[in-house]
This record gives structure tokens, C-alpha cells and sequence, in this order.
């Protein structure tokens, strides 16, 4: 995975300023959403429920950071916490001690604190520290912040534990399959002993085996304080333009947009991938045999492309 952009040039990670133009509820359902509105004039929608501690109205100007660009093209956003910024350390109210079975499938302890919203988070303890060691009050790292929710580290860990920075690349060895709640997954190593886990039907055309060594770039922390990666792709360069068979058009409608529509590929290894288009006129038109689509990135084993 690389910096993955759209039509409006942006890049995920980065941030950007937009307007709350509007907000809308959803008949016959609980959901609401903020309508927001970006520098070129494009809209997007941002769930009310979980920023409802961010005081949001319309009329506000917020700053965001793009936080994933799907397949489609598709923006999500997260907006900035009023107060915690991530790969800050803040102090943490105990309120609780618990386990829990992380995405390698090992069991860890973790300490629940509430934060200054009066909100719950879990924070897993590195293994050198026990609950007994813990007094009314904790400091935690804030790793990263995802739908208003903090994920949360020990700020120990990175003195304990070797860490990789999210955006690099590393070899990584596979160690074990291992069934995680009746799905498997390949768990990797880093040099350090870390542990990594990836699942196996989304890489089956890796051919990854139990001791081969393979390229990942770290992507992000998942909401247990694991870093995630992705490994290279067997076929696809990231930057690059390949012919992929063209298989049909499929109706992607949202909120915002009820005509959207996608293109359907196939890629090298048979796979039904997603193209986005940034040139509504190329649905007018008869689409030809093969299509010229530029691979953005790699998520979860798959090419995310895109057409110019």
C-alpha cells in the first residue's frame, strides 16, 4: 500500500479543511450525518454518532485527515479530536482491568480508562507490567484515532518493545498458520520477534509458506495496539499502468450520490477488482476488451486502480 489519492488529489494521511454544509437523518433507521463539503466542491458525509463529544453545527469549519480512499475512489474521513492528537501521551482514569485476545491470537492483559469525554478505551499492557503495578491513573500513548474512538498503547511499550514505523518497509519471515476463530491466518515475524497476522484467503495468490521471506510496508495500528502490514504484491508495481479485462459495470450508489456506478476488472490472477473512474464519460461509451488502469496501491491483497 502507498499514498492512494482520488480525483480530488488527495492523499491518505493527509490533512485538509472542510465545511459542515448540512446535516441529514436517514428514515426508518437511527443514522444521521454531518454533510461536509471540500476546497473543490465535493461533498462528503461523516456519521454524527460518532463525533456527537466533538460539539460539531453547521457553519463549522473542521480540519480532517483522510483516512482511507476505498477501491471505489470513496473518501473517509476523520475528523481532529478537539483534544487528544495521535503519538501523544496523556494521563488515563483507571476504571477497570481486562483481557483480551489481540488480531495474532494471543491473550494479553489490558487496563480500561476513561478518557476526558467520559468515554471507555481499552490499553493493552505490555507483558513486563502487571495490574498490580497499575494506580488510579495510567499514561497512555494515543496511536491513532479512528470513527472518534482512541487506540491506545502503554506508554512504556516502545521503551519494552521493538516498534516499526508505520509507512516503512521491512522483511518479514512467515512463521505459522494459525486458526484464529475458524478462519486461519498466516502469523509473520519481524526481526525483532514481533508478530503479525494476515489472512490467508485474501493472500492465497502470494503463495506464502511457512518460512518465506516477504516485503511489508507497516500500515497502522489496529484498535487492539497491533501494527498492521501489507505485503508487496506478486505481480503489480505500485505506480504503474497494466491492461486488466474488463468485465462490467456495477451500480455503486451512496447518500450522496444514488447514480455512482464502478467499474469491474479482472486482474492477473482472476480476482474481480473495483476501478475507479475519474472520467464520467467513460460510461457513455463502449468499453473495449482490456483497460489501461493504474495501480494506486495494495489493500488486502488486492491492486487498487484507478482510470485517468
Amino acid at each position: 500500500m502507498r499514498e492512494v489519492q482520488n480525483q480530488y488529489k488527495f492523499t491518505e494521511g493527509e490533512n485538509h479543511q472542510f465545511e459542515i454544509i448540512g446535516f441529514t437523518e436517514i428514515p426508518e433507521t437511527n443514522d444521521s450525518f454531518f454533510i461536509l463539503k471540500n476546497q473543490f466542491g465535493g461533498k462528503h458525509l461523516l456519521k454524527s454518532i460518532h463525533y456527537a463529544h466533538y460539539n460539531y453545527k453547521v457553519g463549522d469549519t473542521i480540519n480532517c485527515r483522510i483516512d482511507k480512499i476505498n477501491c471505489s475512489g470513496k473518501v473517509f474521513l476523520e475528523p481532529e479530536n478537539p483534544f487528544y492528537k495521535s503519538g501523544e501521551i496523556y494521563d488515563f482514569d483507571v476504571i477497570g482491568y481486562s483481557t483480551q485476545i489481540n488480531s495474532i491470537g494471543e491473550t494479553e492483559n489490558t487496563i480500561i480508562v476513561k478518557d476526558l469525554y467520559g468515554h471507555e478505551n481499552n490499553c493493552p499492557l505490555p507483558d513486563s507490567i502487571s495490574h498490580e503495578q497499575i494506580a488510579g491513573k495510567i499514561k497512555c500513548k494515543v496511536v491513532r484515532i479512528k470513527k472518534g474512538q482512541l487506540f491506545l498503547i502503554h506508554s512504556s511499550t516502545e521503551s519494552t518493545k521493538k516498534l516499526l514505523q508505520i509507512g516503512k518497509k521491512y522483511t518479514f519471515t512467515v512463521h505459522e498458520i494459525k486458526d484464529l476463530d475458524n478462519i486461519k491466518f498466516y502469523i509473520l515475524h519481524d526481526d525483532y520477534g514481533n508478530s503479525y497476522a494476515l489472512k490467508q484467503d485474501m493472500y492465497k495468490h502470494y503463495n506464502l509458506c511457512i518460512g518465506r521471506q516477504i516485503e511489508c510496508v507497516v500500515t497502522k495500528f489496529g484498535s487492539d495496539g497491533q501494527l498492521k502490514i501489507e505485503p508487496k504484491h506478486p505481480h503489480y508495481k505500485i505506480g504503474k499502468k497494466y491492461p486488466f479485462k474488463f468485465l462490467r459495470i456495477d451500480n455503486d450508489p451512496d447518500l450522496l450520490d444514488k447514480e455512482s456506478k464502478v467499474i469491474i476488472v479482472l486482474d492477473a490472477y482472476g480476482i474481480e477488482t473495483k476501478v475507479s473512474s475519474y472520467k464520467p464519460e467513460i460510461f457513455d461509451k463502449p468499453m473495449p476488451e482490456y483497460l489501461n488502469c493504474l495501480v494506486e496501491g495494495v489493500r488486502k491483497g488486492k491492486a487498487i486502480l484507478s482510470i485517468w
